[in-house]
């Protein structure tokens, strides 16, 4: 059984990448999966997430939304 790992897909084989990407927001938009994300920073605050992700005991995502966008819950 060989791991997946998305690096490898992106590099070696794009074609199926794109398919995964596809299918990976697909199932976003249709809300059959929720990422876990722990919390939201703008992209001004990113030095703050890097630190935040330094002290670890993060349980889920780390999100940077452009600077003006919402930091409501919800798919990023």
């Amino acid at each position: 059984m060989v791991p997946y790992s998305i690096q490898w897909l992106k590099r070696l084989r794009p074609a199926l990448f794109r398919q995964d990407l596809i299918a990976l927001f697909d199932l976003l938009r249709q809300q059959k999966i929720k990422p876990l994300i722990a919390q939201r920073f703008r992209l001004t605050e990113a030095r703050q997430a890097h630190e935040l992700l330094g002290t670890g005991g993060v349980t889920g995502k780390i999100v940077l939304v452009r600077n003006g966008s919402s930091l409501a819950s919800g798919a990023a």
